[in-house]
């Protein structure tokens, strides 16, 4: 759900997404986890009270080590 204007003067919009989720189970911008099995449990958590579930899109490992690197978590409704 989104709230801000509707009215299509070509001036921007801005919109505010409302979510009735705690503080502390929203991802914030260069979050740090120190195992995948934190993020899998965090996103997971933070789904489920905001009311959607999650899947993972993409891993990327480390060729060496195969130890995970980067991981795109993404809504399991993405696109459709």
């Amino acid at each position: 759900m989104t709230t801000g204007p509707e009215v299509d003067d070509g001036t921007e919009q801005t919109h505010e997404f409302l979510c009735d989720v705690e503080e502390e189970y929203i991802p914030k911008v260069r979050m740090t986890f120190q195992t995948a099995a934190e993020v899998d449990l965090f996103y997971k958590e933070y789904a489920k009270r905001a009311g959607f579930s999650t899947k993972i899109r993409n891993t990327n490992r480390c060729k060496e080590t195969k130890e995970v690197i980067n991981q795109l978590i993404t809504c399991n409704r993405e696109g459709k």
